[in-house]
């Protein structure tokens, strides 16, 4: 059969097995595949696919194999950049400049999509191949031959892996990495290493397959499927690579809520608290199940300065001033979470938005010593953070000073300043103790100097200011009810106060986004004055 009657049977057989949608916005695709290197056989197929999914939902689709296309005038007419099955396993595929625009496009909050063989670009000028190595979220080292396997759906509400079966066996090439992405993205499809046969090692233990992630001001959804001539026939693969771009786009809200749209962390006091029969908190579990960041403990090494080997927080149920929703009392106490990696990245490029509803107490003196021979440390009263414990501190913080001027920032470990340019200090308004607040902070994506906001129950910030990203820094522990994991001098920057609820997302939401969320809590919780 011709190639071009094998293109009229594959776009016969897409279209009828792949429903018409009608009314979604136009993308602006770049249907990229210049390469350097190996040429797979399935490089027709993966360039008609998107081609087909263009025609199929109204979306723009330039297909080109040159590199001069990515540039600025072209990338202005572009929502989302993919690397089409494209391999770099020669020599470099982009000149400068043209790595550049590439950055300069995701820095500008555009999409990208990988498909196999884009994880295979290995010979760029160096600082734009470390960039685009964490833009794919790591490096394809190697595999073994290709063949049947399992893989595993880790998150089945996301707009690409919806329709897929819990486990999904399919035929294709298994790439190893050069590291495990796990942390730095989100996963949502993982190799079952059980289900093929391969040396060990060629295999990795833990192996993600298919992930997405807010990176450096953009989007970037990478999948290492695609090898063969079959996979790109296989009609749930087509909805994959579909997903994908429309997430990428940011155009997946049919699917996905856009308050669950990044969300990794939701604390809530109404569910998923363990108590013992004092009501003294043993853990707290993140609602976000697929969450890298689950339980958070309390640190029985004793951080309550008033009363040593405490350090538990306690259950309050029932509260009326909140409609009857509980929370959990906060006395220089802590909760903290074991991963000691799993936030970094908010600091580094993807920025974040968090929300908490919560009630300040009087904050204790910080004149007077504790049992420890230590102070309250002078207005570092902090309810979350994970900044690290020694060196130049790098982190986030959300904190209020002693008479309850509520602030927040983030750290980018360069120099020690408590509050320096490095370490901005967000002021904000004085709040009233024993009233509850929703409060709210977010960071802007991308690397340079970023924006900070503060957000005291209404979605116009009450303080902003400027933080310098160091996308080398590496914060901690994330510790709710203190601004880290504070063994050296514990309970000394602690908040006293109660916490409903605390949202964390791996990306600056929109305004819209923000209103809304701040809605919901304030309908949830009763605060609608």
């Amino acid at each position: 059969m011709s190639n071009s009657m094998n293109r009229l049977a594959f776009l016969t057989l897409f279209f009828l097995s792949s429903p018409i949608l009608i009314g979604q916005e136009t993308i602006r695709i770049l249907n990229f595949q210049a390469d350097s290197g190996y040429q797979h056989d399935s490089k027709e197929e993966a360039l008609l696919l998107v081609e087909s999914l263009g025609k199929k939902n109204g979306w723009e689709v330039f297909s080109t194999a040159d590199a001069n296309t990515l540039n600025e005038s072209r990338l202005l007419k572009t929502d989302v950049v993919i690397f089409n099955n494209n391999c770099g396993t020669e020599s470099a595929i982009f000149s400068k400049s043209q790595g550049q625009a590439l950055q300069n496009f995701i820095r500008n909050g555009g999409g990208f999509v990988g498909i196999h063989c884009a994880g295979a670009i290995w010979h760029e000028e160096k600082e734009f191949q470390a960039w685009y190595e964490q833009l794919i979220g790591t490096r394809l080292v190697g595999h073994p031959e290709v063949q049947n396997a399992t893989l595993v759906i880790e998150n089945s509400d996301q707009n690409s892996t919806y329709h897929l079966p819990r486990k999904w066996r399919i035929k294709d090439e298994w790439h190893y990495f050069s590291s495990n992405p796990r942390g730095r993205v989100n996963v949502l499809l993982s190799l079952d290493e059980n289900s093929y046969q391969a040396d060990s090692s060629l295999k990795m233990g833990d192996h993600p397959f298919t992930w997405y992630q807010y990176f450096d001001g953009g989007r970037s959804f990478f999948t290492s499927l695609g090898h063969t001539v079959e996979v790109y026939q296989n009609v749930d693969y087509q909805r994959l690579i579909e997903g994908g771009i429309q997430w990428a786009a940011h155009n997946a809200k049919d699917k996905t809520k856009p308050a669950l749209d990044g969300l990794i962390l939701d604390l809530d006091a109404d569910h998923n608290v363990v108590t013992n029969e004092k009501e003294e908190v043993l853990k707290w579990t993140n609602g976000v199940a697929l969450s890298e960041a689950q339980d958070f403990t309390p640190n029985d090494y004793g951080v309550r300065i008033t009363d040593p080997g405490s350090g538990r927080p306690k259950l309050k149920k029932n509260i009326q001033e909140i409609a009857g929703h509980n929370a959990i009392v906060f006395e220089e106490d802590e909760l903290v979470n074991g991963k000691e990696d799993t936030f970094d990245y908010l600091v580094t490029g993807s920025g974040y938005t968090w929300f908490t509803v919560l009630k300040p107490y009087r904050t204790q003196s910080s004149t007077e010593p504790t049992e420890f021979g230590l102070h309250r440390l002078k207005d570092v009263n902090s309810f979350l953070g994970n900044l690290r414990n020694g060196g130049n501190y790098e982190g986030i913080w959300g904190s209020l000073n002693d008479d309850l001027t509520v602030w927040c920032g983030s750290r980018n470990g360069v120099t020690f300043g408590r509050f320096d340019q490095n370490n901005p200090k967000i002021t904000g308004i004085q709040l009233e103790p024993n009233t509850y607040y929703i409060i709210a902070a977010r960071m802007g994506s991308g690397t340079g100097h970023v924006e900070i906001e503060l957000f005291v129950n209404e979605i116009k910030p009450v303080a902003s200011g400027e933080y310098p990203v160091n996308i080398h820094s590496n914060p901690s522990k994330l510790a709710i009810g203190t601004e880290r994991d504070a063994t050296n001098h514990p309970g000394s920057e602690s908040f006293d106060g109660e916490i409903a609820r605390l949202l964390l997302y791996e990306r600056p939401l929109d305004d819209s986004e923000m209103a809304h969320i701040l809605e919901y809590l304030k309908s949830r919780y009763g605060l609608t004055n």
